[in-house]
């Protein structure tokens, strides 16, 4: 028996057909068909996207097109529970974060602050405290009106305790908080 002899002196290229192996072809082939199943996944998903987006559209249109009713209740408030309401509402309107930042920023040593009472209709804060002496309370004084909020602080009334061994100033202060 004679063994046959190949020679090919030709170079292929590695793209040629007869370069392929089975199992390289196999690769390739299968690869294409999850690249196929993959686009064909990813259009129904598109589509039905698409669909459920026109679907949201029409139907918010929808809504927007009908006026829904709105019933009014026509009920009679009491007098008292008018005032009630409209305390509450006063008093929850009243800018107490930078009310209490500017009284706060101009607190001194000196000044013992016993009472802060404001007043939403007047747009007022009035200030009641004790102090070492009345300098102090003049100092208090410009300090408040050095806050931007505070306008227009006024001394209302002082006493100075003479039962008291230190005679420490009693004070009331009234000052206008800007909006």
């Amino acid at each position: 028996m004679s063994a046959k002899l190949e020679l090919d002196f030709i170079q292929h290229s590695s793209f040629a057909p007869s370069s392929w192996s089975l199992l390289g072809l196999s690769l390739f082939l299968t690869s294409l068909v999850l690249a196929v199943f993959t686009w064909q996944h990813y259009q129904t998903r598109q589509l039905a996207e698409n669909e459920i987006s026109s679907k949201l559209n029409q139907f918010s249109r929808q809504v927007n097109q009908k006026k829904l009713p709105v019933n009014i209740v026509n009920t009679e408030i009491p007098p008292e529970k008018k005032l009630q309401i409209q305390t509450t509402v006063a008093a929850l309107t009243i800018p107490w974060n930078e009310l209490l930042l500017a009284v706060e920023k101009s607190d001194t040593q000196d000044i013992a602050l016993l009472n802060l009472e404001p007043s939403s209709k007047k747009q007022q804060l009035i200030l009641s405290g004790e102090a070492k002496n009345l300098q102090s309370v003049l100092d208090y004084i410009q300090n408040l009106e050095a806050q931007p909020m505070l306008d227009k602080v006024y001394l209302q009334k002082h006493h100075v305790d003479e039962v008291n061994a230190f005679k420490p100033v009693r004070f009331t202060l009234l000052a206008q908080w800007l909006m």
